[in-house]
């Protein structure tokens, strides 16, 4: 059993001891949210972990999958503990209460604990179950390693049903380092304040300072050239915005440097301990949360800065794994015109599909989640572009992914769902690579209109792609061409594009001339109806190829 990966998993779990939610239940309150990708606000919703449980801990009801999730959680004290099988048993002895709408009224007729009644009932288990649309999954989590009769028991299930998924020790450490938070800047630094910095306590004996500090002082704070100081903002350098044109006049005017604070909000900062001494603030280890861009801006025209030219900075102690940190990071940010999928930039989906590309595709592909990052001429794939993509190939709803509103709200986090890994979105990356390509061969009218055509156009490549066993392991599971097979798979989808415009193409150009008053094809691919209309239209050519010519379909070989 190794420390390491105990303590790691440990320091991410801590975040999620909340009131009454201690131990196991802190445990698959971590797991939920940086796993399973359920959004932080129904993560209790979920969870009914305690005596008279079943052997039940949550409960989770995916609509997209249509699968009901059964989880069991255990936490061990020390990492010396390891996990049996009888918990494992347990768990699986419970998917029985929910193999038909009889037994799910079994269930509610034992008088489990309240917790789970009202999980049962909230979830509509029952109809659910009635209706015989979900599959059963059992999700076991533990933060030890399986022994032996874990082992034998996992391995013996392994073809059985329902499924049984075990996250053990060194799989939950392996998501615990791909999701955890980043950490401050690891030097202690001081800093000269022009005034006696203001000292206070808030709650919980946290400290916070207010001071007032000379510019030249913070632009040589380690971690701006690389930008690390930065790791915990929401976004880093957005280009010379008028925000920034402004800060960069009036660094550029000795005159109004004296009036600088009272201009600027100033910089909010976080680190492990504050000290004080007359003027002088010693910081712990830092990062800045807030007050990314006029740093920056202060950074880049520092041969402007005069001693006269301060900034207001708020600095508060906080670990950075605790929740407190996240939520100065959020409000902090929330105060000025920041958008929802900036906000989201911080979440652990996104950093954990950032360490996944990172990991298995980094020589080749960035995956962007914040404004800014640099990516040293890597070709870059934005999440913008790749949840208007997930949305149109995997969701199958293209007429929504053109809503963009939607795309980091209300659909967030059913769009990136626990389905959606760095394997995908390399393989997104490509399919909108050959739909691009292939651009110029649209109606004019449509290919002025590129921005709401795309995720159509992609959706309607995929519906073809899908038609061949090849093509639907293919999208279903692309790290078994990828990025071996890169060549063949960009020809295949450059041809099948290529062939769905011809389609579209030809159905536009007909009910242009059928129904020139009613027919309107910038709308077109922006409600379900049009797309449905123009998809059975690509469907229907594509067979007909394939029956002249099979190899017309997505013939790729996978290599594993």
């Amino acid at each position: 059993m190794g420390k390491a990966e105990f303590d790691l998993i440990e320091g991410e779990v801590a975040r999620f001891e909340a009131g009454a939610r201690k131990d196991s239940a802190a445990l698959l309150a971590w797991f939920l949210t940086a796993v399973w990708r359920v959004e932080p606000e129904t993560v209790d919703e979920s969870i009914c972990d305690g005596p008279g449980d079943k052997g039940i801990d949550g409960l989770w009801v995916d609509g997209d999958v249509r699968e009901i999730t059964i989880f069991q959680s255990k936490r061990r004290g020390d990492h010396k503990g390891t996990q049996g099988d009888a918990d494992l048993q347990r768990l699986v002895g419970a998917a029985a209460y929910f193999e038909s709408a009889d037994a799910v009224d079994g269930l509610i007729a034992a008088k489990p604990n309240p917790e789970l009644l009202q999980l049962v009932k909230r979830l509509n288990i029952r109809e659910v179950v009635a209706a015989g649309t979900h599959t059963t999954r059992l999700v076991f989590i533990t933060n030890a390693e399986l022994d032996k009769a874990g082992r034998d028991y996992v391995k013996a299930r392994a073809d059985q049903l329902p499924a049984l998924d075990v996250w053990e020790q060194s799989r939950l450490a392996t998501a615990a380092e791909r999701t955890r938070h980043p950490d401050f800047r690891s030097e202690t630094v001081t800093l000269n304040a022009a005034t006696h910095p203001i000292f206070m306590t808030l709650d919980n004996g946290i400290h916070m300072a207010v001071a007032i500090v000379p510019a030249q002082e913070l632009v040589a704070l380690p971690g701006i050239d690389d930008l690390s100081l930065f790791d915990r903002n929401v976004r880093l350098s957005v280009g010379r915005t008028r925000i920034n044109r402004a800060i960069a006049e009036t660094i550029e005017k000795p005159e109004e440097h004296l009036r600088f604070p009272a201009y600027h909000n100033g910089l909010t900062a976080l680190t492990h301990k504050i000290t004080i001494d007359g003027n002088v603030l010693t910081l712990d280890r830092v990062t800045v949360v807030n007050g990314c861009q006029s740093l920056l801006a202060l950074h880049r025209n520092q041969s402007h800065l005069t001693a006269e030219l301060r900034v207001l900075l708020k600095v508060v102690e906080s670990d950075p794994r605790n929740e407190l940190a996240d939520k100065i990071t959020y409000r902090s940010n929330n105060q000025n015109p920041v958008d929802i999928r900036d906000q989201r930039s911080t979440d652990p989906v996104q950093r954990d599909l950032q360490a996944q590309v990172q990991k298995h595709y980094g020589k080749e592909l960035a995956y962007e989640i914040r404004d800014g990052e640099q990516f040293g001429g890597l070709r870059v794939l934005d999440n913008k572009l790749a949840a208007q993509l997930i949305l149109a190939v995997y969701l199958k709803e293209p007429w929504n992914a053109v809503r963009k509103v939607v795309l980091f709200d209300e659909e967030y986090r059913r769009i990136f769902s626990r389905a959606v890994t760095g394997d995908r979105l390399y393989m997104l990356y490509w399919l909108n690579q050959a739909t691009e390509a292939m651009k110029g061969e649209l109606r004019p009218e449509l290919e002025a209109n590129f921005a709401s055509v795309r995720p159509a156009l992609a959706f309607l490549v995929s519906v073809v792609v899908r038609e061949s066993e090849e093509g639907a392991g293919f999208l279903d599971a692309p790290e078994r061409w990828l990025p071996e097979q890169q060549k063949d798979v960009d020809a295949a989808l450059r041809r099948l594009a290529h062939e769905a415009i011809d389609s579209i193409n030809f159905y536009v150009k007909a009910e242009m001339r059928d129904r020139p008053e009613e027919f309107d094809p910038k709308i077109l691919f922006k409600s379900q109806k049009g797309v449905e209309a123009v998809e059975r239209e690509v469907l229907r050519d594509a067979k007909r190829h394939a029956e002249r010519d099979p190899d017309s379909l997505f013939r790729v070989k996978p290599v594993r």
